[in-house]
């Protein structure tokens, strides 16, 4: 965690898509698939993060502590998103001014292509000219075709849920 960070989300290890969907969608999100439940309970806590699980046992010490928890049992993605979009308010859209790094959490910040040359494949050097890089890992994202199909999955869960 840098400096000021708060997180929004604590994710359990059997959620790691679900986190990964979480910080796209511009929530920040605690997801360590290494991290075990003192310290998921410690971080939620920490942070007044709401924990999300598929750990009943968990969910129910949470709280008895205090804890905001969402147990999803067996929901599937899909499912998951829009129970945390009714619960919590949570937007079913890509912004690219408020996405955080699917892999570490990190700040996105604008970047253009000379400074990402060299880091992305030749032909999206030549076919973007915008790109985001995570301030924190070095990640480097481009709105490519990818875009389109998560804006139509969140698009379809929209008319399912």
């Amino acid at each position: 965690m840098s400096g000021g960070e708060r997180y929004e989300f604590v994710v359990d290890a059997m959620l790691g898509d679900l986190a990964k969907w979480l910080r796209i969608l511009g929530r920040s999100t605690f997801y360590d698939p290494h991290a075990g439940d003192e310290e998921l309970l410690g971080v939620a806590r920490a942070h007044g993060a709401v924990l999300v699980t598929r750990d009943r046992e968990l969910c129910l010490r949470a709280g008895a502590e205090g804890v905001v928890c969402v147990y999803l049992g067996g929901a599937g993605l899909g499912e998951a998103l829009a129970e945390l979009g009714r619960r919590f308010g949570l937007r079913l859209e890509v912004d690219l001014s408020r996405t955080r790094c699917a892999l570490c959490n990190g700040a996105l910040r604008r970047a253009r292509r000379e400074e990402v040359a060299g880091r992305v494949p030749e032909g999206v050097i030549e076919r973007y000219e915008a790109f985001l890089v995570c301030e924190r890992c070095g990640h480097v994202y481009w709105p490519g075709s990818h875009l389109r199909r998560m804006r139509e999955f969140l698009r379809g869960l929209e008319q399912r849920f």
